[in-house]
């Protein structure tokens, strides 16, 4: 894996806690200079709802928050297997309320909010928008999906699962180990709040960005996502970067740079209109 170079970069940033009756979690806030009102923007970060770390994302965070600019939240959700599904669905649904009612306290405008994660990330961003539509609370006005994982059957034989389950940094071995970390009983799998793929219906859902990577074995399954999506008369764009793995945007390609771009240019679209 090429060495990361990254620039250095520092925000104001303020740890906290925040209630929920499935255990309070800690989240990072990140706080822009200059003047607010800001978007509000929360990022959920990846690692099959198992692994990783708020401090593993903390460059993406900080280069969201300076070159959007934005105030960033970022949830540290509980990880599995110690904690199961919905544990984290509802943590991370948990954090945009909170982060609604305290906007004002670091200049952001709860109205012009966003959210966005990679990979597990992705997937909870999607059904933190279900999550909203579902139970008549205003959804986020964009989710930003980075190759999310919308499916968490096992072995459904997609095409890019052929040609990159293995030997491309996300294998279909250690797939099968996160869902199987992630549920507690095999029906969980088929719960739109832990596959949105197989919900019922995804209409109404707000406008959906999506960054997939070329070589990726969820690739297939995120396609399928965004016709359906289509389908439901959502709004969606996608990005598909070539030659890149699974997780790409954790490392220092050039490719990475250019997707945090990308995501920035489709926060301030959003928000500006």
């Amino acid at each position: 894996m090429q060495k990361e170079i990254r620039e250095e970069l520092h925000t104001e940033t303020r740890d906290v806690e925040i209630p929920c009756e499935y255990g309070n979690i800690k989240a990072r806030v990140y706080i822009p200079e200059g003047e607010g009102p800001f978007p509000l923007i929360l990022h959920y970060h990846g690692g099959g709802f198992a692994i990783r770390d708020i401090e593993c994302f903390e460059f993406i965070s900080q280069y969201y928050c300076i070159h959007t600019p934005a105030v960033i939240v970022t949830p540290e959700y509980d990880l599995a297997p110690e904690k199961k599904f919905p544990t984290q669905v509802e943590q991370c649904y948990a954090a945009l309320l909170w982060a609604r009612a305290h906007a004002e306290e670091y200049q952001a405008n709860p109205e012009k909010d966003v959210v966005t994660g990679d990979s597990a990330g992705g997937n909870l961003s999607t059904v933190i928008s279900m999550m909203c539509r579902d139970r008549g609370v205003r959804m986020p006005k964009l989710q930003i999906l980075a190759y999310p994982v919308v499916d968490n059957r096992i072995g459904m034989n997609r095409e890019s699962e052929k040609l990159y389950g293995e030997h491309y940094n996300l294998d279909l071995k250690h797939m099968e180990s996160y869902t199987l970390a992630y549920v507690e009983k095999e029906e969980d799998i088929y719960n739109p709040y832990a596959s949105p793929l197989l919900a019922e219906s995804l209409e109404d859902l707000p406008p959906c960005k999506i960054i997939f990577a070329q070589c990726d074995c969820l690739v297939d399954q995120g396609m399928e996502y965004v016709m359906r999506l289509k389908e439901a008369g959502v709004p969606v764009e996608y990005v598909v970067y070539k030659g890149v793995p699974h997780d790409f945007m954790f490392y220092g390609f050039p490719e990475s740079y250019a997707a945090y771009e990308q995501v920035c240019k489709w926060i301030n679209e959003s928000v500006n209109k």
